[in-house]
């Protein structure tokens, strides 16, 4: 009354051996670095009549979870402008050490994400004048904390390349010269990394 039954399983046995397993892709690696060029655009009140300038940065991340990572970057942006006298020039130079949290949604290759994080700031505040012929100028550095919110995108052109784009704003007061400073200001950026 069973015999029938055996060899509709040996049936499906051998097929199961011999119909190839769909092989699913591998997720890709959690870790990457990142590259990042574009400019500051000074926005706040006290550095109002200064340029817009370099802004570039370094990063490492990692995947922490679905729909999160966190990343830690290495930066250098700048400005400069004119004194409130318009008698002497003034360059600000900022070295940030960062540290973000990032909220991640895929769509396909693409990648839509929010950020925000702290950072230590290093600034370096040159005063020079040289329409009175001076040489040189005078120096004051300082050391603050400042922090930041973005919005980026990301386009993986391959499972370990990515291209993208990055907009955030810093609040940031450094004190220099006994005067604080609020350096508030965007930057944005092109950006290319690697996945490991």
């Amino acid at each position: 009354m069973h015999r029938p039954v055996l060899p509709v399983l040996a049936l499906l046995a051998t097929i199961t051996l011999l119909v190839p397993i769909p092989a699913y892709p591998a997720p890709p690696p959690p870790n990457y670095a990142e590259a990042k060029l574009g400019g500051y655009f000074p926005m706040a009140s006290d550095v109002d009549s200064f340029d817009s300038g370099f802004n570039g940065e370094v990063t490492f991340g990692r995947y922490i979870a679905p729909g999160f990572a966190v990343e830690g970057g290495l930066g250098y942006f700048e400005t400069k402008g004119n004194t409130p006298s318009g008698l002497a020039e003034r360059k600000i130079k900022v070295t940030p050490l960062t540290f973000s949290i990032l909220g991640i949604a895929p769509f396909g290759p693409f990648e839509a994400y929010g950020m925000a994080g702290l950072g230590v700031y290093f600034v370096n505040d040159e005063i020079s004048a040289p329409a009175f012929g001076a040489s040189s100028g005078t120096s004051d550095s300082s050391a603050d904390l400042g922090l930041h919110l973005g919005l980026g995108g990301r386009y993986h052109v391959t499972k370990n390349v990515f291209l993208g784009l990055e907009g955030k704003y810093l609040w940031l007061t450094t004190s220099t010269f006994g005067v604080d400073t609020r350096l508030d200001g965007a930057t944005v950026t092109a950006n290319i990394g690697y996945r490991f």
